[in-house]
């Protein structure tokens, strides 16, 4: 608990460099955070044309299938950012910790923040999409639980991966073909429940249903979907495994963040 309060105390520090990091990246943007939208919509595109017009097995997944992709993609894409850059902070932020006296938790914090910020954006804009095409609903309130069990899971992983690979270079080199690997892994093109359908008579029916218990990103994802697309209300069941999945990232985050940060302050002062 101690180290879940320093999280707190560090609040306001992450807050503004997440928000000086925002300023520079967008100011001289006309877009603005507008372009981060791009890149999600590009592939989200491409995707949907090879699944779904080339090969034709989009309806198959879901009827709005392209919409389906567009939420998968922009979770994963805040997700892939966080954990890119949560792996190089300390390293790239070097002289800030050297010459200012800050809580070393505020940097993978205000990369989280900063990119939870551009994430929920895109979300709001695919939800405006959404609501032009189908009719608005009462249970999209549950995105409110969805992005803050989000946003406690981001934390987590961060914090996980900071403190460890700041003296492990070879380590952070790996962190991009890992991220490829995990994305055809991740309910991205498809759902969790489309691949259940398909491999529930195989012998890998039980190891799925722990894949799908330790995936960090793969319920939320479903969750989405199942909210704003098929105007569903998620299961008390849903919300405590996502729930506790998210608080377990939180709790060892931090644990491994205190436990490696004095031999970080010593390698990097």
């Amino acid at each position: 608990m101690r180290s879940v309060r320093e999280v707190w105390r560090a609040r306001h520090v992450m807050y503004e460099l997440a928000r000086a990091d925002l300023f520079r990246h967008t100011s001289r943007l006309r877009l603005g955070i507008l372009w981060w939208f791009v890149d999600p919509l590009l592939l989200g595109l491409i995707y949907w044309g090879l699944v779904d017009q080339l090969l034709g097995r989009g309806q198959s997944i879901h009827p709005q299938y392209w919409l389906f992709l567009l939420l998968g993609l922009i979770v994963w894409k805040q997700f892939t950012q966080c954990v890119s850059g949560c792996s190089g902070v300390y390293n790239r932020r070097q002289g800030l910790v050297k010459n200012l006296s800050i809580p070393l938790v505020a940097l993978p914090g205000s990369v989280v923040l900063r990119t939870f910020h551009l994430f929920v954006q895109a979300l709001l804009v695919t939800t405006v999409i959404v609501g032009v095409l189908n009719a608005p609903s009462v249970g999209w309130f549950q995105l409110l639980g969805l992005t803050g069990i989000q946003l406690v899971t981001m934390f987590g992983i961060g914090l996980m991966l900071a403190t460890p690979l700041a003296s492990q270079p070879d380590l952070r080199e790996l962190i991009p073909h890992v991220l490829k690997v995990l994305f055809y892994l991740t309910p991205v093109l498809y759902s969790f429940g489309f691949l259940h359908a398909k491999l529930e008579s195989s012998e890998y029916s039980s190891w799925l249903e722990i894949y799908f218990l330790v995936h960090p990103v793969g319920d939320l994802i479903d969750g989405y979907r199942h909210v704003l697309l098929d105007d569903g209300v998620l299961s008390a069941y849903s919300w405590s495994v996502m729930f506790c999945r998210s608080m377990l990232y939180l709790v060892f985050g931090c644990l491994i963040q205190r436990r490696y940060q004095s031999h970080l302050l010593e390698d990097l002062r």
